[in-house]
């Protein structure tokens, strides 16, 4: 007796268990509801081969109500549950398109027919679909501010390794793009640069554009641009007196008296303030004249003016030219054991100075000396030195011929 009591709780037990099991476990009556699950777009890319795009959607996720077996249910999420819709039917640009999306996949090990669907929230899409256009827009550059005092920038020769943009969207927003921009802040800067910015998208007046469906072929923009210093440098001139002009009776002016040059600061101050154009040799020069010198600076110094040949208009004031001819000559300084014999017996001398000076000189006042130090027997040229007496201080030599003599052993 007592067996068989045992023999039915075991059974009673038993069915419970499982009677527990079929109702936690099982249950195939059990329903679940799955929350934002994302939709899987298809077709983008042959949609937009065919010049098309989507902006705007009703919904990018969909809630499901299933039902099935609890073992089932236990085993999907808003996950792993994959939904897709397709685009690549749209044609035609349009809004308010409406997309079916496909049934739900679960994963491998859950059967397709495991779930019955309660409900689909929403139960279809809309889409808004526009003409997608391309076109290339130029990269402008908004500088800000100044670089230090006494630089500047090169603006005019600025290097951007993309000086344009293509842009891609909505036809809407692409016409009215008109500029990729970026802005460079110059205030108080003393050094080139050599950066890398982000561009923002403007309409023809400079205003940004809402380009959050537009796509780029860059997304940054290198500048490359000098900032050089800046200074001005006082033209001068190297001045040699002679043929009786000096700076007191010559008036020289030149056809620019500064230029404006830029480079790196040690280059600018190695120079100093004043550039000198070159050298102007008073007793070359006879009568009045221009003369023309070509501005040269040091490699890496940049002239900003253009000028690059200065003219040096010489005018002299006060003063007369005169030729007189000297018989007499004298000889110095001829070496031991030899003796000169002048073939030069005259010498025509020409001169120039104060014009009451000039006016009254003789040849008597001329003492013509030639130096034979370091002569050589033979037959040559000598240079021959003129100097006037203390009446004519203001007068000087322009011109005269060389002397020939002849250099022979003394007897």
């Amino acid at each position: 007796m007592k067996n068989k009591i045992y023999a039915a709780l075991l059974s009673l037990a038993c069915a419970f268990c499982l009677w527990l099991y079929v109702i936690s476990a099982v249950s195939p009556g059990s329903t679940d509801t799955y929350y934002n699950i994302p939709i899987v777009w298809e077709g983008e890319s042959l949609l937009n081969e065919n010049g098309l795009m989507v902006t705007a959607v009703s919904s990018n996720t969909v809630n499901l109500k299933l039902s099935g077996n609890r073992s089932d249910l236990s085993r999907v999420n808003s996950g792993n549950i994959t939904i897709k819709a397709d685009l690549s039917g749209i044609r035609e640009p349009g809004s308010q398109i409406r997309i079916t999306y496909s049934t739900p996949t679960f994963p491998g090990d859950v059967a397709s027919n495991a779930f019955v669907i309660e409900s689909k929230d929403p139960d279809s899409i809309y889409v808004t679909v526009v003409r997608r256009v391309s076109k290339t827009v130029p990269v402008e550059v908004i500088w800000n501010g100044s670089p230090a005092e006494g630089f500047m920038i090169d603006r005019e020769n600025k290097v951007l390794d993309f000086p344009e943009v293509t842009v891609t969207g909505p036809e809407a927003v692409v016409d009215s793009i008109a500029k990729a921009t970026i802005a460079v802040d110059l205030e108080g800067r003393r050094e080139s640069i050599s950066e890398t910015y982000h561009y923002t998208l403007c309409d023809e007046n400079g205003d940004p554009v809402d380009a959050k469906l537009i796509t780029t072929d860059v997304e940054e923009v290198r500048l490359e641009v000098a900032i050089r210093r800046v200074k001005d440098l006082r033209l001068t001139y190297n001045l040699i007196e002679g043929g009786g002009a000096n700076q007191n009776n010559t008036t020289i002016t030149l056809s620019a008296e500064t230029i404006r040059v830029s480079g790196s600061e040690t280059a600018l101050d190695n120079m100093g303030d004043v550039l000198s154009i070159g050298t102007i040799n008073l007793g070359e020069i006879q009568k009045d004249a221009s003369l023309t010198f070509v501005v040269s600076l040091p490699e890496g110094v940049i002239n900003l003016t253009g000028v690059t040949e200065v003219t040096a208009d010489v005018k002299f004031n006060g003063l007369a030219t005169r030729e007189l001819t000297v018989e007499k000559i004298h000889s110095i300084n001829i070496p031991e054991g030899l003796r000169v014999d002048l073939i030069t017996e005259k010498l025509t001398v020409t001169l120039r100075g104060p014009s009451n000076e000039v006016a009254v000189i003789t040849p008597e006042d001329l003492i013509v000396t030639v130096d034979f130090t370091g002569a050589e027997i033979g037959t040559s040229t000598f240079k021959a030195t003129v100097s006037y007496g203390d009446n004519f201080s203001q007068v000087g030599t322009l011109k005269t011929e060389p002397i020939s003599a002849k250099i022979e052993k003394a007897k």
